[in-house]
Formats: C-alpha cells, structure tokens, sequence
C-alpha cells in the first residue's frame, strides 16, 4: 500500500497535566494525584496519530523560541514527521494547555495559544507550496480564523480534501465550512452550530439536517464511546463506539480525526475510515496523555479487525 502524504495545519502545544478525584467546583481547591508535562496541540495530536498509522506527515504551525518550543518539535522529529515548515517566534511563547482530568476521565482544559495565533503568511506560503504533494489537510480551530480559511482555499483549489475539526467552539465560521470536505464536531461543538440541543438520536439527526443547510461537507458527530452519527442523503446512520477500557479521553477526538484522515486518504470507504477514525480514538482513551495516547497501526488494525 502507497503511503499517504497528509498535511496538519495547527496548533503545538506543551500540556501541563493534572489528574485528580473529583473536578474542582467554582472557587474550591483539589489535591492532584499526579502531573505530567506532555506534547499536545490539538494540530500536533492530529499529526501524531496519522503519523503512527503509517501516513507521511507534514506540520505547519509556529512555536515560541523556548526549552518548551525545542521540547515539542525534538518530539514530532521522533514521530517521523516533517517540521521544516514549523518556524520559531522570538516574540512570543510555545502554547500551553492547562489540563485536568478527573477520575471518570472527565477533563476541562485551559489554553495560552502564545505562538500559535501568530500563524499567518509564512504558514500559508509553505501550505501553498506542499499541495501538489499532499491527499488530505486537517485544520482545528487553535490558529486565526482568517488564516484557517485563506488555508481551506487553497486546498480546496488544488482538489486536496480538507478534514475540519471544529475545536475549540468558534462563532461565525460560515465561510470556512463551505470550503471544507468533512468536519468532525463533537456533540457539544454539533449542538453549537446546529443551535440545538442533543439529547438522542432524534436530535442527532436533527442536528446533522441543520447543519447539512449551513454546508455540502460531510458531517460526523463523534460521540465518544457512543460512535458516530452522519447523513447518507437524508437518513441517519450511525457507526457503534468500540468497547474499551478507558482512563483518559483528552485526545480522543484528534485520534479519531488522525485515523479517519488517514483512512480516507488510503482510499477507504467513508463507512470504513469512520470506524478506523473511532477504533484509533477509543485505543487512545485506553492511555493517559495525548500524543503518547495515540495508537500505532498495529493496535488499530487488530480492534477494527476483532469487530468486522
């Protein structure tokens, strides 16, 4: 099988990590039971992941010029991806991401995005100039708005697909979710954009009928150990979650946008890339920590294999 070239546009990140009991309430103070500093940025998780199951992978971002900007790209170089289009920014810091993960692997995260919200032309020359090269770019949400877009554009103008993952929650992105192939919300971030509440399948398909109005692109509410939902015309399908034993779900939707992207861009199926994309995020949940949670090719293909 000819290996795959994907581009990941976003964020890099230092996570700074706490695991405790019970998430804090408002105003109170909890013991951690333990902290990590990992490699995170939703852009980095996303080429991490596709990375370990067997795709080229390329990254364009920017970090800040600090022991925590080396400490990330040393990290992608290990994973075999290509940072030569990742630049330093003296002016700023590396982002960081505040994490804290509860004992049901509940979380809530906090982000400095130092470095990465100074991304702007010099990303957009390298994306331009990769495209010939390149199946599939993924994007989030942790870069400016307009350079996400301008990057979209591109892509979509050279016939490369475009995987958009919708995190964080941004208002007003109408333009760019119609220069995208797919996006990939998860319930919260689908009941966002929809303007509706998700409470069951009902809902679901309700949500997916709206926001087919707002786009052409392929929708697929990831729903965690609950799978995915999507639109075939106009009815619901649905792929089941995999049955796992899970301790921490931070990077599980960057896993599964890494394992549908790559899986795509193989050429498989979009039924069959979707559950590629759910067996590498539920292995993921199976880990703690977000880049070292990602599942390598092997792992994948012996969960997907147990079940189909």
């Amino acid at each position: 099988m000819a290996q795959t070239n994907i581009l990941v546009f976003g964020s890099i990140n230092v996570d700074l990590v706490t695991k405790v009991n019970n998430l804090p309430a408002q105003g109170e103070t909890v013991f951690a039971e333990t902290f990590l500093t990992e490699n995170g940025g939703k852009g980095a998780n996303q080429a991490v992941s596709a990375a370990r199951l067997g795709a080229k992978v390329s990254m364009i971002g920017r970090v800040g010029s600090d022991g925590f900007g080396r400490q990330v790209l040393r990290n992608l170089e290990s994973e075999s991806i290509n940072t030569e289009m990742v630049t330093e920014d003296s002016d700023t810091n590396t982002g960081i991401a505040l994490i804290t993960i509860d004992s049901q692997s509940r979380n809530t995260i906090v982000v400095s995005s130092g470095a990465n919200m100074t991304c702007g032309a010099t990303e957009l020359r390298y994306l331009e100039a990769s495209l010939a090269k390149t199946d599939c770019l993924i994007l989030q949400n942790e870069v400016p708005y307009v350079v996400n877009l301008k990057a979209a554009r591109l892509a979509r103008g050279k016939g490369v697909q475009v995987v958009w993952d919708p995190a964080p929650f941004v208002t007003d992105t109408e333009e760019l979710i119609n220069n995208v192939d797919y996006l990939t919300p998860n319930q919260n971030e689908a009941q966002l954009l929809a303007k509706c509440e998700i409470t069951d399948e009902r809902s679901i398909h309700k949500a997916l009928q709206r926001i087919k109005k707002l786009s052409d692109a392929v929708c697929l509410i990831t729903m965690g150990e609950d799978g995915v939902f999507f639109l075939s015309g106009s009815e619901l399908n649905h792929v089941p979650g995999y049955e796992v034993e899970s301790v921490d779900s931070v990077a599980a939707g960057d896993a599964f946008a890494g394992g549908f992207a790559t899986a795509l861009s193989e050429g498989k199926s979009l039924p069959v890339a979707i559950k590629r994309g759910c067996a590498s995020g539920a292995l993921a949940t199976t880990k703690i920590g977000a880049q070292a949670a990602m599942p390598f090719r092997k792992e994948v293909d012996h969960l997907f294999n147990s079940i189909h």
